[in-house]
Formats: structure tokens, sequence, C-alpha cells
């Protein structure tokens, strides 16, 4: 079957492709989200939800730029979704403590957040205690982060498929790998299993599998996947009073009892399995850190594929060679908190040409010693 409508393709169904997918709509581009298997199950769905502040879009850090800039974003796209849909999607600031091996790492952890202008206070032993009174006595420092967000990622999907669907982005699930064919700079056609579509424009959000679709062209892009397992513990309303962390290990408490604990780093291929050793794994961190988990009902586990680069960012921008073919993949571990600006940001490349904000160190090729081929 041919299709000859479809303005802008966009090749994965994650949080990304669907929140590009809806801005473009918003600005009356024809779209299409082709998802090689289920809308919003991979890595979007299987995260925590984190959306940790940002203030300096300014930053020499590609990081800070874009979380600063995903952080503005977030307020702008949650409007969108309520005005759309009138759905719930999770999102609420619950603040996060994150702990500290002394009171001078607090403090220079403090300050770190301070320069970008971020609200920052550094917690002592006793302030920790009456703020955290159920964290173990062995962590005697920590800084709190009052304008801490998070997100509840199934809904949050869920909520963007809806609005998707109600603004007339067509979502094709279910379609396989998909190839490109590439013709005098520009890709021609995108190949389903079941369908031929004709873009004026291609963006892979396909996450740890979009290196394939870049190798087609030549174009190194290291991303690999990266399983991270995850528990869900029932613990009760209101018993953690905000997100805690201890280096890139987490609990983030829900509102309605749930308490998720997370999460691995796995360098095992497209393998999406739980394990004995990485359930056991953070069950221990749990318990070390808050020892009365020891009696909480175990709800649920689960894994998902991160796609990881060797620097943990995105690649963001257009690929060199090809005058229609853009990407926005490679999250790692920040997919959903900055889904948001990297939507905005294709929008604006794929419309206008030209980004919000610097995409410095975050460009395509910067991996690839390659250059681009085809037909």
């Amino acid at each position: 079957m041919s299709d000859a409508g479809s303005r802008i393709v966009l090749l994965g169904g994650g949080v990304v492709g669907l929140t590009t997918a809806l801005l473009l709509r918003q600005r009356g581009v024809e779209v299409t989200v082709v998802e090689r298997s289920l809308i919003g199950r991979e890595a979007s769905w299987a995260g925590a939800g984190m959306l940790p502040p940002g203030r300096a879009m300014a930053a020499a850090s590609a990081e800070v730029r874009l979380r600063s800039f995903s952080n503005e974003c977030w307020t702008e796209l949650n409007g969108l979704l309520q005005r759309l849909t009138g759905a719930d999607n999770g999102y609420r600031v619950c603040g996060s403590c994150v702990l500290a091996e002394s009171a001078k790492e607090a403090e220079r952890e403090a300050g770190r957040w301070a320069e970008e202008g971020v609200q920052a206070e550094v917690l002592d032993r006793s302030s920790l205690r009456r703020r955290f009174p159920m964290l173990s006595t062995a962590h005697s420092a920590a800084v709190w982060l009052p304008e801490f967000a998070q997100v509840r990622n199934p809904w949050h999907l869920q909520v963007l498929r809806t609005a998707c669907l109600a603004t007339g982005v067509l979502i094709m699930e279910n379609a396989g790998d998909a190839s490109l064919e590439w013709r005098s700079g520009r890709i021609t056609a995108v190949t389903t299993s079941d369908r031929v579509l004709y873009p004026t424009a291609v963006c892979l959000t396909s996450g740890a599998w979009t290196g394939g679709l870049l190798e087609q062209f030549g174009v190194q892009s290291r991303i690999k996947p990266i399983r991270g397992q995850m528990v869900l513990l029932q613990v009760g309303g209101g018993w953690l009073p905000g997100v805690v962390e201890c280096g890139r290990r987490y609990l983030v408490p829900r509102q309605d009892g749930l308490l998720l604990a997370g999460s691995t780093e796995e360098d095992v291929g497209f393998s999406r399995e739980n394990t004995v050793a990485g359930i056991r794994g953070l069950l221990e961190f749990a318990c070390d850190l808050v020892p009365e988990l020891t009696g909480a009902p175990l709800v649920k586990t689960w894994a998902g594929l991160r796609p990881g680069t060797p620097d943990g960012l995105p690649l963001l921008g257009r690929v060199g060679g090809c005058e229609n073919l853009y990407v926005g993949a490679g999250h790692f571990r920040s997919g959903l908190q900055m889904s948001p600006g990297t939507a905005r940001i294709l929008c604006d490349l794929m419309l206008d040409g030209r980004s919000p904000i610097s995409l410095e160190d975050l460009q395509v090729e910067r991996f690839s010693a390659g250059s681009l081929k085809g037909a």
C-alpha cells in the first residue's frame, strides 16, 4: 500500500516521537508516527519519570542547556495536554533529596545547582532526619531540591497518544523494521511491513533502534541499548515526602502509595528480561536506604532499554548530507525529562531550519567518521 499524504514521518513512537508529532500538528503539519511494535512501550514507558529542574539555557554544558530548556517547555506542554485531553499525566512538583557522602560534598552539590539559578538547600544530619525520618542513619548530609518534579510515564504516554490522535496524527503500530530510500541528497520513501510512505521529511526518534537506521547511510551513531531494571513496591500514600537519589539509584514515591526503586545499568544488548541479580540488588539498595521497606509488598518488576551513547547525550539535529533527515535519539536516562525541549528543537529545525538553543556537543555525526551514502 502506498500513501502520498504524509508530510513528515517520525520513526519511533516513544515520548520524543509523540511529543514532536503533537507539536508539528499544532503548526498545521501532516504527521505520521511509525512504530515498530507498540506505541510508548519501550524506554519511555519503563522509566521513573524524574524531572530535575534547570534554568541555565545559556550554559556551556550541552546537558544543562537541554535540561533547562526542557524544564521550561514542560509547563507549556502540560497546558496543551490538559486543554486537548483533560487527563492527568501525573505531573507534580515533589522535591528531591540528593544524598551526599559528606557535608562538603553536599555544599559542592548545592553550589552547582545554585550556579544554574536552581533552589538548593543543604541538609545536615538533624535536618535530614526531620525531613526524612525513615532513612537509614548511615547518611548524614544531603541537598534538598524543592523544584524537582515527576510525571507518571505510562499516564503521560497515554495522554500524549490521545492528544496526537485527537489532533489528527496518523499512528502506525506494529510496522516492523522500516527502511529508508535515499536519492539525490534526500529521503524519498519510507517502507514498512505493509506500506510505502513518501514524506517531505523524516525524523528518527527510535531510541535504542536508531543506530541501525542511521547505519543504512554510513552514519555511526554509537547508540546502544542499556538495560534498566525496576522494582515497584506498595508503601502507602504520603509515606516518603519526596524523591531520594543516591548516586545513580533512586526511590520515587507516587501519590497513590506506590514506590519505584531503580535502576540498573546493564550492557546486555536487546535483552529486557529481569534477572535475579538485578532485582535483588535493587531490593537490597532500597532496604538499606529505608529499613522499613523489608516488609513492603512487592507489586511488580520490569525492565527497559535506554538508548545510551558514549557521552550520555542525545544525537539531535539534521543528518549532514541529507536535507530532510533528522535525529532525536540517544537520551540515555533523560529521554522523558528532555522530551519537550527535544520535540520543540526538532519541530523548529524541520519547519524553520534553526534551533531555539545551541546544539553544540549534540551533533548527529559527532561519533561518526564515515560519510553519508545512498542509492
